[in-house]
């Protein structure tokens, strides 16, 4: 009997350990030194942008035209640090825009690369954009963004599962901002919390991305005004124009009641051979939101879009092609 006891304790001390999982918090942590580092590896990085955004109008027996853009998306380090994305349109439902061909990409990699030139121009390829909310903030990189070290206690995080995608083993952590005020706001600076999830490996590698927002907008008094504000400078342009009350004789007062209006916005990220960086490589988007038509009375519109990303070139820092896929 004692021989028999000895034995069964022998073989409780080998038994191995189970390794224990990370926790969210844990995981997010690395995500936070990922988003920080992420776009460290090139000066810029340009790929070229497919973009459809189709409308539908509740009540409406048409649906407004579906538009198609082809773009320049550029994600760009900084100096002293961090990195921003821009995208300039280059052609508009098949016609080429004038003058637009390799813009972004001959400014970014010049000796005097401006940011301030390069945001100007992501504002305005935002007005391409179709649908019932206007918004700047439609880069694929923006959630990314939100995540930097600086920004990881204004959120709740939660452990989700786990998921393959495109055969890569990742675990979705859900998140919810509760600090305010929020990184983002509506213009009239009411606070919009950020929510959805994010899909990331072991080491912090951000496969996919999902973010959505609530009354995002006030209500529009001229065509660019529901646009929100980001809290900080970030990959998603903020539209600073505007006050409320009016911004002088020719601004049109802005009326800042709160749009009931809702943004899903889900981006997909996949390595392109030959670059070692995972990358954007499909968004897709839903807005939802009030809509004016001169033909029915005020009703609700949903917007609609797919992009994908395309034909990567990554630059050094003396403006050359150091790879492409």
């Amino acid at each position: 009997m004692r021989n028999v006891l000895i034995a069964a304790i022998a073989a409780l001390t080998f038994v191995p350990l189970t390794a224990q999982e990370p926790s969210a918090n844990d995981l997010m942590a690395k995500v936070g030194a990922y988003a920080a580092a992420y776009g460290e590896k090139s000066a810029v990085v340009v790929a070229q942008e497919t973009y459809t955004q189709q409308v539908t109008v509740e009540g409406a027996a048409d649906v407004v035209r579906p538009i198609k853009l082809v773009a320049e998306f550029a994600i760009v380090k900084l100096q002293g640090g961090g990195w921003t994305g821009f995208r300039d349109v280059v052609e508009y439902n098949g016609e080429k825009v004038q003058d637009r061909r390799d813009r972004l990409v001959s400014l970014l990699t010049s000796s005097s690369a401006s940011i301030s030139e390069a945001t100007r121009i992501a504002n305005e390829s935002a007005r391409f954009n179709i649908g019932p909310i206007s918004r700047n903030f439609n880069t694929p990189t923006a959630a990314l963004f939100f995540f930097l070290p600086e920004n990881l206690e204004r959120f709740a995080f939660t452990k989700k599962g786990s998921k393959t995608i495109d055969g890569i083993k990742t675990i979705e952590i859900a998140y919810k901002e509760t600090k305010l005020p929020t990184l983002v706001t509506t213009r009239s600076g009411r606070n919009v919390p950020l929510e959805g999830s994010l899909w990331v490996t072991e080491d912090g590698t951000v496969i996919r991305t999902r973010m959505h927002m609530e009354k995002f907008a006030d209500l529009q008094a001229a065509p660019d005004q529901a646009a929100p504000r980001i809290a900080a400078p970030t990959n998603a342009a903020s539209n600073n124009g505007g006050r409320a009350g009016g911004g002088g004789p020719n601004v049109p007062a802005m009326d800042t009641r709160p749009i009931d209006s809702s943004a899903d916005i889900e981006v997909t990220y996949k390595k392109p051979d030959g670059i070692d960086l995972w990358l954007p490589s499909q968004m897709t988007e839903l807005y939802e939101g009030p809509i004016q038509s001169m033909r029915i009375r005020p009703t609700s519109g949903r917007t609609v879009t797919k992009a994908t990303y395309a034909n990567f070139k990554q630059f050094g820092a003396s403006g050359k092609i150091i790879a492409q896929q």
